[in-house]
């Protein structure tokens, strides 16, 4: 038996460059929400960062009388932090190290101190949008615009 094709086979090129050019436009339309969640996604990696800084912080002060360490450097020394990474904000282009961190830490606050004091917060570079992550006394982080 023997089989005949009757019918198209395959695209035509009109065909192939309508549904490009609709890809083309979903994309476009799609574009601002997908970089938006990407920045919304690195600031709460950031704030994760922070959040562990203040763990091991607060493990240093409870091994050091109550006294948080002179510098972030200081908890990588003296393993405090396992990972390097965590001084370093994704939302930079710089990659931040233990010696040049991308946070501003404030030293010389024990666990006594206000729970509302700034014990480590973000550069002003870190989120060229706007707003920082803050780390408090009392180990919250915050977003502030």
């Amino acid at each position: 038996m023997r089989r005949f094709f009757t019918g198209k086979r395959g695209f035509t090129l009109g065909e192939l460059l309508v549904i490009f050019a609709i890809l083309i436009i979903v994309g476009s339309v799609m574009f601002p929400f997908v970089k938006k969640a990407s920045a919304k996604n690195k600031r709460i990696v950031c704030a994760n960062n922070l959040r562990e800084l203040g763990l091991a912080s607060y493990v240093y002060a409870e091994e050091h009388e109550g006294k948080f360490p002179p510098t972030l450097k200081t908890l990588y020394d003296e393993h405090y932090l396992a990972d390097e990474r965590l001084v370093d904000c994704p939302a930079t282009k710089s990659v931040g190290t233990p010696g040049a961190p991308d946070y501003i830490y404030t030293g010389g606050l024990t666990v006594r101190d206000p729970s509302m004091e700034v014990l480590a917060r973000d550069k002003a570079s870190n989120h060229p949008q706007g707003g920082k992550n803050v780390l408090y006394v009392n180990g919250a982080v915050a977003w502030e615009d």
